[in-house]
């Protein structure tokens, strides 16, 4: 019963959080999409004009933007004009001549036969049966005049005949192009057929081609006018209009007419008052988008319908990739922060007009410092979510630029130079350097699209690279200018903190070498060592460093109690039970943890300086105790530190390097790397296989590079020194040592 009871708490628990969760993400979306919805739809926001043609304006109505106007009704004039001056596709029928000269062969056959079983052919009357029979087997209709003539010519002259209409119809129809008539006839054939393009003609045209020829031939005038009447019956079209191809023509030859354009500047009139409103004005404010219609809606709710999209996509990023982030309203609420302001600047920006030098606009536009937030991302969260966030904001930079993918990208480009230049950094110089390179990636690619776009190089030289340096210079100012608070706002731990946190003249480092030099000493070896083995293993080098800086900050309130801090000869565990020396030894990470936050260091410092012993053994004070007991009644648990045990591969390099430095520095000289390297190896061990690691993520891998790392460092400081004799001058022990 009692499990049943506890088991839905623990249910209802979980169901409110995640109902909590769920509603604190929707309402951090919420709010940053209606922001970034408004910034990107400012332009369509602004107060409309309801205006008909005929209506006399109420007032002056003027550009809120500059703008090309496009004159359509100029412009569709001249797509017509250019559509009706090509000419249609047309099919080709080569087989055409063929067909023809078996009809002309067949025609001559017919009335050769026609002679020769009626020898007084000119005696047989119109009406008789072999005549009709006549008419109707030589499938052509030619008159009957010139059939009668035919009937009673030789032979001899009707095979030349046939001869002349197989040489006039091969010539004509070898040329493609044949129709039956021409639709549209585009102007300026003539001239274009004139300059040697092939173009159709029609069948009236080829007739009066036929009666040229034939009357250059040298026949007899009987002849000749047989030719002229039969030959364009034996005419067949050649080609065939293809409409669906000449419909593409036509309308790839009206793209490819520039469209007309009006060029209109901020604030210039476009209706004054009391002016009649023309059909030419309601297109130049339509155009203009200050003219309310009925779609006037859809703008705004499409740019709304576009933030949604980018926003789940990067939600969705980040619940798959990093549910770290997605589970932290801390975190939601600095990437929305950062995003907005990105695009509030960058809606800043363009919307300077700059009426003087209106053509400048353009390039001023490059100016936008976009780079600073995904820079921002990528020193407080994290490289991957920098880019990600990246190009949606490049994307949305490109749509306030009156949609420019020039400028999305070079504002990409100039994010991504950005990301991967403060991704790695130890000091604060190296973001001057990363403006630079934001500033020279930016100066490229102005300079690259220019020379794509036709730009005169000029405009790009005195307008757009120094717009481009300009962005970089910003980019970096912005940065370094807000960092610090976000820093301190959203409680976040940076490189920046940490190298400002690394310098001796904090106040708690510096306390720490005026009342416990030995520690400090300790300490400074302690980060030598684990700096260099997270480097071996990919953890972040400069959170360990300054981890181990401050491990052992408590023991500021006991020094003498720790054996780096002692004189010789002086130690107070001497007079001490070993229970009570435990007590003193271990409490100096609680007092380190709370002089820590009194500090103000950052989380993952403190957590560092709370698990660098875990649940170690005070082993000395545990077998003293041991040795001095005679009831049996020592415990182990009350010898051990009370931990947690080291949750990060930070704090667990921190414990090995901490316990290889005091040990190795133990060793009585002189040492060797073989003696070093088989202590480092069994103290890693001892480590490993007493549970002080299980909680944090090195592998054996991980181990084996930080024992390699941790041999390289103490061979080099703890290497076997000559021995001089008396005497040696000073200047010359630096250039015997080995």
């Amino acid at each position: 019963m009692a499990l049943h009871r506890l088991g839905k708490i623990l249910r209802l628990g979980l169901e409110k959080g995640w109902h909590f969760m769920t509603t604190s993400r929707l309402f951090i979306g919420v709010v940053f999409f209606l922001i970034i919805s408004l910034v990107l739809s400012l332009d369509f926001l602004s107060p409309l004009e309801t205006l008909e043609i005929g209506q006399v304006s109420p007032k002056n109505i003027k550009a809120p933007i500059s703008k090309d106007i496009i004159d359509e009704e100029k412009t569709r004039l001249a797509r017509e004009q250019k559509v009706r001056s090509t000419a249609p596709v047309y099919t080709h029928d080569p087989n055409v001549i063929e067909r023809v000269k078996r009809e002309d062969a067949y025609f001559y056959k017919v009335i050769l036969n026609y002679q020769i079983e009626y020898p007084d052919s000119g005696a047989v009357g119109k009406d008789s049966e072999p005549w009709q029979r006549l008419k109707a087997e030589v499938g052509v209709a030619v008159p009957e005049a010139a059939l009668q003539k035919l009937v009673v010519m030789r032979p001899e002259t009707l095979a030349v005949l046939q001869v002349e209409t197989d040489n006039l119809v091969t010539d004509i129809l070898s040329l493609p192009g044949l129709t039956e008539e021409l639709r549209d006839f585009p102007e300026g054939m003539a001239e274009t057929r004139a300059a040697g393009r092939v173009l159709p003609y029609s069948l009236k045209e080829a007739r009066g081609i036929v009666l040229e020829r034939v009357g250059s031939l040298k026949l007899s005038p009987e002849a000749k006018e047989i030719l002229q009447v039969v030959v364009p019956f034996f005419l067949k079209p050649n080609a065939n209009l293809d409409e669906e191809a000449t419909k593409r023509l036509q309308n790839e030859v009206r793209q490819s007419v520039t469209p007309f354009t009006i060029p209109l500047r901020q604030g210039e009139v476009i209706v004054r008052e009391g002016e009649v409103v023309t059909a030419d004005h309601v297109r130049i404010l339509t155009q203009l988008g200050v003219l309310r219609t009925g779609a006037s809606w859809f703008k705004p709710l499409g740019m709304s319908l576009l933030v949604l999209l980018n926003l789940l996509v990067l939600m969705w990023y980040l619940r798959i990739y990093r549910r770290d982030l997605y589970y932290d309203k801390r975190m939601l609420w600095l990437l929305g922060l950062v995003v907005a302001l990105s695009l509030v600047t960058a809606r800043v920006i363009a919307s300077i007009q700059l009426h003087e030098q209106p053509d400048v606009m353009v390039e001023l536009l490059y100016v936008i410092p976009a780079a600073t937030g995904p820079m921002l991302l990528a020193i407080l969260l994290d490289s991957r979510v920098a880019i990600f966030v990246a190009i949606i904001v490049s994307l949305m930079v490109g749509i306030i630029a009156d949609y420019s993918i020039p400028h999305a990208i070079v504002t990409l480009l100039g994010s991504l130079a950005g990301i991967y230049s403060v991704s790695r950094f130890s000091q604060r110089m190296d973001f001057a350097r990363a403006g630079i390179n934001v500033a020279a990636t930016n100066m490229l690619a102005i300079f690259a699209l220019g020379l794509v776009q036709g730009t005169n190089i000029g405009t790009v030289a005195t307008y757009g690279l120094p717009m481009g340096l300009v962005n970089g210079i910003l980019s970096a100012v912005f940065m370094i200018g807000s960092l610090p608070y976000l820093e301190s706002g959203f409680k976040l731990t940076t490189s920046v903190k940490l190298l400002e946190l690394a310098n001796p003249n904090q106040p708690l480092l510096r306390q720490l070498l005026l009342e416990a030099p030995g520690t400090y000493h300790h300490s400074l070896l302690v980060g030598n060592l684990g700096e260099t083995a997270a480097e071996m293993i990919g953890a972040d080098p400069l959170l360990v460093r300054v981890g181990a800086y401050y491990h052992d900050v408590g023991k500021i309130r006991r020094p003498a109690f720790f054996i780096e801090n002692q004189a010789q000869g002086q130690n107070p565990h001497d007079k001490i039970a070993p229970t009570l020396s435990t007590l003193i030894i271990t409490a100096h990470v609680k007092d380190g943890v709370e002089m820590s936050r009194g500090a103000g260091l950052p989380a993952q410092v403190i957590d560092i300086v709370e698990q660098h012993h875990g649940q170690t053994l005070a082993s000395y004070f545990y077998h003293r105790a041991l040795e001095a007991d005679r009831t049996e009644s020592v415990q182990e648990k009350d010898f051990r530190y009370e931990g947690p045990k080291p949750q990060t591969k930070e704090a667990a390099l921190v414990m090995l390097a901490d316990t290889v430095e005091a040990a190795v520095r133990s060793l009585s000289q002189p040492t060797t790397p073989g003696k070093i390297e088989g202590l480092v190896r069994k103290l890693i061990k001892d480590k490993l296989h007493d549970g002080q690691l299980e909680e944090s993520d090195l592998t054996f891998k991980d181990l084996d590079r930080v024992a390699q790392a941790f041999c390289r460092v103490l061979n080099g400081t703890y290497h076997t020194r000559l021995e001089y004799p008396e005497g040696t001058p000073k200047d010359l022990e630096g250039r015997k040592n080995p």
